[in-house]
Order: C-alpha cells, then structure tokens, then sequence
C-alpha cells in the first residue's frame, strides 16, 4: 500500500464546510463500526489541485445501513439502490453525498451492468476505470487523511498519463473508452500504450452497440458537456467511433470548422443573454449532425434515446437552419416581423447553432447583420399585443380562425413599429377589416 500524501497536504484543499462534514462522518463511521473512504473523481482533483464538489464515500461494511445513519442523524433526504448497493444521500442545504459499499463486480457478459458483491477497499478500487480513480482517502479519525494508493495512481497523475487497471477493462464495461477520451482532453493527458492498444481493439469491435441508449446518451453527452467537446469529437473520429452513433455520421471539413465555431458561438450568446439556459451538450450533437440526412438524424435520436425536447433540437440542426441562415444573411432589408417569423420555432440552441454555422464561414458584413438579426430576434419575443380575442370580440367579429390571422398581423405591425398603443391596435384592426371587406366584394 502506498501512501505519499498526509491530511494537511490533501484534505485540507477541501472548503472548512467540507472538511468538517467529512472527519463528522468519520467519526459516526466509528460508532457504525465500519472504515469510511472518500474516493474516485474528488481525491483525483484533490490531487491536481482542481475545484470538485462532488463528495464520493465508500464504506468498508454495510454502506447502506451507514447512509441511512447518516440520513437519521442530518435529516438528510435518502434514495437507496439496492442493486448495486448504493445510496444518495441530499442534505438540507442542498449538498449531495453518494455513499456506496465496496464491492467487487463481475460481468456475465461484456457492455451488461455489473454484478456485485461486498469486498475490501483494495477490491473495491481494483474495479475503477482508471489509475488515476483509483485512489481513496480514509476519514475514521485516527487514520485520518490517510491515502490509499494501491495501483500507482499517484504516479500516473504526475506522469499525466491515463491507464487501465486490467486488460479486460474496456471488454467489461465500453462507456471506459468515452470515459478516457474526456479524461486526456479534460486533463492535457496521454493514454499510456497498452491502453492506448486495448481501447483500438475494443473500439474495432461492436461491443460499443451493445450499450443501452440511454447508457451511450449519458457518456455522449458528458464528453459534449466538456469545456472543449471539438478535440473530443476529433478523437472519436479519429478511432472510428462516431459509426456508433449512426454509420453514415461523417466529420466533414464543414462539420469540423461548424463545431470548432461553437464555442465562439456560445460565448457571444451567452454574453449577450446571460439569462438564456443553453444546453450546451445538445449544441455540439446538432453541429456534429447538421448536415446528415433527416433520416441519418432521425436514426441517431433513436439510438442515444433522446428526451422529447433534445430529438426536436437535434432534428431542427439541419436543412431548417441551413435555409434561415441564407434568408437572414441575403436580406438587409428584412423586415423585423419577417425574422421574428422566420425564427419563432427556432430554440435557442438551434440560433446559436445558426450563428456557428456563420462563424464558420466568414467573419465580415453577414455576420454582422445576422448578430444584429439575433438581438432584434430575442428583443422582439417579448412583444406582446394590447388586444385579445376577447376584444375581437367586442368590436363585432365573430370567433373563429380569423382571430389568428388578424391577431398575427396585429404582432408583425407591433414588432416593425407600425402600430405602439392600443389606440392604433384598433385602427390597424379596422383598417385591414376594410381592406379584406374590399377585396371580397372585388
């Protein structure tokens, strides 16, 4: 066992409000009798000197019975996975705890959910992904702070390189080759060579197919969730991996310089409208995909499992943004009503897409306007007109379509400044009244 940091070098870079919450779990760790560790991603960062918040324990006994002490002792919110052992722990002032068992998994066959048993901590980090997972901490007091290292995690950290803990790694679980693409670009690391050799002979075979959507979702979208998804993308093309989402999905010079844009994209937006929510994961799937077929796009939806919101952006990434972006760019005198219209089903994500696709391309006049197009855009949506259909009414027109018809005209004049009061609602209402009454009797 190898132990090279103490608790004033690791745990103390953890907030006061952490590092007391943890040697008090530590110490009702002693009541239950169990050895209580925190573990995974947050002692890596601990490590690297990197924010995480994410608080991973693992008991040495019954986590589960452990949880549920804790739980009763902070009145603490409790979800329990028995499968897996497993529970979520959610505190009054919002902080999140998963506590697990240590255990050991094996895999009836390859890309399934493990099975598991109880095991000791060193079984229990044998499991990980990575070296660099793979290190734990113990919080009972008298072994406070001490690491546990058994696999040279430590090392691989200093040496900036990612390695399997066992040549069946990416056989036993395939998500691990997502998992080690977002780790060397997240980090700046190098896959140690016989990695680098195990995850080509995983990613040559279709062990990757057998994921659940839902499973190959949720690494997509972490890996798209990055703070620089295009060198992940790059990566996946590289190793051929993008045929897992659909076989015809090509990476393209176009899409290339499309998703390279994106960030650019998503700066301006966000500086722009800092109260727009964007889902930035979804972005880099619909620049990736925009321009394969509907039918290419319909079939990835499917096989990543996506929600109902996520499969409408996706499927509007294309041709839809494609014929807005020549309109928008090609028409310095469109009228404000005329973009409104053009982009009113347009979510947010797709107009941000719509702005990479143009910084991709040219940086000059088109841009400019498109970005000017953008802000009207976003301004216009909150205009509203003074009358309703109820008011319709009230000036002797029957309900019916017509209300929409006449409503709609009434917002296009109220965006392009044709109409500002109420006042002027009314005579623009019976104004185009007359104008339809002449063109009937005609």
């Amino acid at each position: 066992m190898k132990h090279r940091m103490t608790q004033n070098d690791l745990l103390h870079r953890l907030s006061q409000e952490h590092l007391s919450l943890l040697r008090e779990l530590g110490s009702l760790a002693d009541e239950g009798g169990v050895s209580l560790y925190l573990v995974g991603g947050v002692v890596r960062d601990l490590l690297l000197k990197r924010e995480n918040w994410d608080l991973d324990l693992t008991v040495e006994g019954d986590g589960i019975a452990f949880a549920r002490l804790v739980a009763d002792r902070y009145g603490a919110g409790l979800a329990v996975f028995e499968r897996f052992a497993t529970a979520r722990l959610v505190f009054p002032d919002g902080l999140k705890i998963d506590i697990a068992t240590t255990r050991r998994e094996s895999y009836e066959q390859p890309a399934l959910l493990p099975t598991v048993q109880p095991a000791s901590i060193e079984e229990d980090l044998s499991r990980r992904d990575f070296t660099i997972n793979a290190i734990a901490v113990q919080l009972n007091p008298r072994q406070f702070g001490r690491v546990l290292d058994p696999y040279g995690g430590q090392r691989d950290l200093r040496a900036r390189t990612i390695r399997v803990l066992h040549a069946g790694s990416f056989q036993d679980d395939p998500t691990r080759i997502f998992r080690a693409i977002r780790f060397e670009q997240r980090f700046g690391f190098r896959l140690e060579r016989a990695t680098v050799r195990l995850l080509a002979q995983a990613a040559s075979t279709n062990l990757i197919q057998q994921l659940s959507g839902p499973r190959l979702q949720n690494e997509i979208l972490l890996l798209f969730a990055e703070q620089y998804p295009a060198r992940a993308i790059a990566r996946l093309a590289q190793l051929k991996l993008l045929r897992f989402l659909h076989r015809r999905l090509c990476y393209t010079k176009n899409v290339k310089r499309t998703v390279a844009a994106v960030p650019k994209a998503l700066a301006w937006w966000v500086h722009r409208f800092p109260d727009s929510a964007i889902d930035r994961p979804i972005v880099y799937l619909m620049a990736l995909s925009n321009e394969s077929s509907p039918v290419v796009v319909a079939a990835m939806i499917r096989r990543l499992a996506l929600s109902r919101v996520q499969a409408k952006n996706v499927s509007a990434g294309g041709r839809q943004v494609d014929r807005a972006l020549k309109r928008l760019t090609n028409k310095e005198t469109a009228r404000p009503s005329q973009v409104y219209r053009l982009l009113t089903d347009f979510s947010d994500e797709a107009l941000v897409l719509l702005l990479a696709k143009q910084l991709s391309v040219q940086h000059g006049v088109r841009l400019s306007l498109l970005k000017r197009h953008l802000v009207a855009y976003v301004k216009n949506k909150a205009i509203k007109t003074a009358l309703t259909g109820r008011d319709l009414q009230a000036m002797g027109l029957q309900p019916g379509p017509r209300y929409k018809t006449i409503l709609g005209k009434l917002l296009d004049a109220r965006i392009d400044g044709v109409v500002t009061t109420e006042a002027d609602e009314r005579v623009f209402v019976r104004k185009w009244l007359g104008n339809q009454k002449v063109q009937n009797e005609c």
